[in-house]
């Protein structure tokens, strides 16, 4: 290795400066610290660093001093955005303090150092004074005097350091053709940085090549979202956690990059929508404008998508993560589930604000294109103006806010409050998961605001105001699917999130609008094949080979889990022939709830089953308690009053049965009939191909069909009929 000597006043041999274009400091660190596994500290560590330090750290090559600029070492390339001092691998093995006398080629070589000294021990150094070119100082960045504030309650700016007149610094003159530390001071009068390892945290190691942006810029151009984009980063380095970027900064990159982009005028997201309605002639557009005949809201869907609602729209979910960057506008979706248990997207809608009036006029549209069809349940975000807009347009739907979005508020509005709290938080939780009647709930949550001397906090207040529009154990009589253990607008929010960000253009929207749906066809094509073939059971029970039967293969899966889950039960009879109790006597991963017993009432005379978990009226299907109580009463296969037709396999095949029937019956529906026609003709020839698409000579053959039929009823073939 090259590197660094120490040499008398006599001696006159040069330093060759060690080479430091080698990787990041983020990487060295960790061989330097002597840690296997990072991430075990940076919780904590980070949390101590910001206590301690109190400061957001500039980057180096911000000098920070006026006569520094006259002064540098005539290498402008220190002062290129984003190049920052970075040790290599043999200087972190044996690292050595600056002191004096040691000597090196450039002014560069001598900063960078003492800046990798600096990282290494807690600290940042950036370049301070310089006089007349002859001797410039390399200083610790809380070294200036701070000036006085008159305003104490002034917000810190973000790049702000905390000054200290901290008097550690190297001095470096050139000496005989070289640069040679004069004088140097190791004390500080300030705490450092707790360890090394988080030295990454500071703004100076915050560094991304132009190799790497314009890498994440190809990522982002493919729809790679940064999470992944660093797991990619991390496995072309080959060491977890060593990054000098995080998925923070990759995202920012991302948000500036979209930035700089011109965001498209609203008129030219309708020229784009108009272009899609011509290519696609069942594609519906209907555009909300002002008194100036200016474009404010849209909102688009297919007949695909009306179809499916016909079908599906029992339950709604209406989701409002996204919105565009330029003008603020929310990109919204209303879904819904198929089925299989998938999501469906029934439309879409850029809204020009977030009040209620706007979001008024967007379910007032959805339903008019739907044909008038009301839901019978909503589930969305918590928010006022949503709610107040669905109480107007739709009074008799039940409305639920999502309680997901709920705690995840309520953990952001009481950071402080919970962390002072010890097990408040978990307990919370398990108290809003657990809670299977309403005075267990609220008793349970008396005593928790009791014990934890929480009744002044005003969310917690607010918390107990709204618990009838979100807290489960309010909803447990309403059908609302599977939305307990995935969150229906949750999954409404992953056929996204892949492809756009929480802030995006409009263009990106529209663009990854035909992907999504694409990818909804594509997941219900391979539902549907995988439904017609026979699932494996995991048992010999009768009970469970007819839920294979009825139901479609993903909701079976579900079934067949709750057949297992019944295993881990005993039944004692408490009063006969009419209430039960369920023990559990095995643990099993992931229990709905979690609690040990669970009661369950039968009605004689029609022999219905009624537990007190209440998942069969929630999510549709039996759950694990009463197919305990099949078992024991000898039940084989699934009586008729606990199959929801929804899940069965043959549900959508005759409710479009129905629809083209009720359609054909029905006066005036021109428009909806050619909607009609072309989804049903869509959903036959899916049908078709996933049947014979195993076999080559007639998928052949039905392609040779259709050519015909297309010939016959095509315009060419009409003309060779007139003739």
């Amino acid at each position: 290795m090259d590197g660094y000597a120490i040499i008398s006043s006599d001696q006159e041999q040069p330093v060759i400066g060690a080479d430091w274009s080698s990787g990041a400091l983020s990487d060295e660190l960790v061989i330097h610290a002597n840690s296997a596994d990072l991430s075990l500290q940076l919780a904590e560590e980070q949390s101590q660093l910001h206590d301690i330090m109190g400061i957001n750290e500039m980057p180096i090559n911000d000098i920070g001093s006026a006569s520094d600029s006259e002064g540098s070492s005539g290498n402008e390339t220190d002062k290129e955005p984003g190049k920052y001092f970075y040790p290599g691998f043999e200087e972190l093995v044996n690292p050595r303090p600056p002191e004096v006398g040691m000597r090196f080629p450039t002014l560069e070589d001598a900063t960078r150092y003492y800046s990798a000294h600096a990282l290494l021990s807690g600290f940042v150094a950036i370049r301070g004074p310089n006089f007349m070119r002859k001797k410039f100082h390399v200083e610790c960045n809380r070294s200036r005097k701070l000036a006085p504030s008159q305003d104490l309650k002034r917000k810190r700016e973000v790049y702000s350091v905390n000054k200290a007149q901290c008097e550690a610094r190297a001095v470096v003159k050139p000496v005989k053709g070289q640069w040679e530390y004069t004088s140097v001071r190791s004390e500080h009068n300030h705490p450092l940085c707790p360890s090394p390892s988080l030295t990454k945290f500071f703004l100076s190691c915050k560094h991304m090549s132009a190799e790497e942006k314009s890498f994440l810029r190809a990522l982002q151009q493919s729809s790679i979202h940064p999470k992944k984009a660093m797991k990619i980063f991390k496995r072309m380095r080959g060491i977890l956690g060593s990054l000098p970027f995080n998925t923070k900064d990759a995202n920012t990159s991302q948000c500036a990059e979209q930035q700089g982009k011109p965001n498209s005028d609203v008129e030219t997201t309708v020229k784009h929508l108009k272009e899609l309605e011509l290519q696609n002639p069942c594609v519906s557009i209907t555009m909300q404008t002002d008194e100036d005949s200016i474009v404010r809201s849209l909102f688009w869907t297919d007949a695909r998508s009306r179809l499916d609602y016909e079908i599906f729209g029992d339950v709604l979910s209406f989701d409002t993560t996204y919105s565009t960057i330029s003008h603020n506008m929310l990109f919204t979706s209303i879904s819904g589930m198929n089925e299989h248990g998938r999501t469906l997207v029934f439309g879409y809608a850029l809204l020009q604000d977030q009040k209620a009036e706007t979001f008024k006029w967007m379910f007032q549209t959805f339903l008019h294109v739907m044909g008038g069809k009301m839901p019978r349940a909503i589930i969305t975000d918590q928010d006022e103006a949503i709610a107040k807009a669905i109480s107007e347009v739709m009074p008799q739907v039940k409305h639920r806010f999502c309680k997901f979005h709920v705690m995840r508020k309520a953990r952001e509005k009481l950071g402080g409050f919970i962390a002072a709290r010890g097990n408040i938080n978990s307990e919370l939780h398990a108290l809003v998961n657990n809670s299977l009647t309403e005075t267990e709930f609220e008793e349970g949550w008396a005593a928790l605001i009791e014990r934890y001397s929480a009744s002044e906090n005003e969310y917690l207040q607010l918390l107990w105001e709204t618990r009838k529009e979100w807290v489960p154990v309010y909803f447990r009589e309403d059908f609302y699917p599977f939305v307990e253990t995935t969150g229906c607008c949750e999954g409404a929010n992953s056929l996204f999130k892949d492809y756009v960000l929480p802030k995006d253009r409009i263009e990106k929207f529209l663009e990854r609008y035909e992907d999504v749906q694409e990818r909804i066809m594509e997941t219900d094509d391979e539902d549907r094949l995988q439904s017609r073939t026979e699932p494996s059971c995991f048992s010999m029970q009768p009970i469970e080979k007819h839920a294979a039967r009825i139901y479609t293969r993903q909701i079976f899966l579900k079934v067949q889990r709750e057949l297992l889950h019944s295993t881990a039960f005993n039944v004692q009879e408490i009063q006969t022939g009419t209430v039960y109790r369920l023990e559990k006597v095995s643990a099993y991963e992931n229990p709905e709830f979690d609690r040990n017993s669970f009661e369950l009432l039968v009605e004689p005379s029609t022999n219905a089953i009624k537990c007190e978990c209440a998942k069969f009226t929630r999510d549709g299907i039996p759950c694990c308690h009463i197919f305990r109580l099949f078992t024991q009463f000898g039940v084989n296969e699934i009586p008729g009053q606990y199959i929801v037709p929804r899940w069965t396999a043959k549900f959508k095949e005759e409710q479009m049965k129905q629809y083209r029937e009720k359609c054909l019956d029905s006066p005036g529906i021109d428009q909806s009939e050619n909607t009609m026609r072309y989804a049903m003709l869509l959903s036959k020839v899916a049908d078709i191909g996933k049947e014979i698409c195993g076999d080559g000579s007639k998928c052949d053959k039905f392609r040779l069909e259709l050519d015909t039929i297309q010939g016959k009823t095509g315009n060419d073939g009409m003309r060779d009929t007139s003739n």
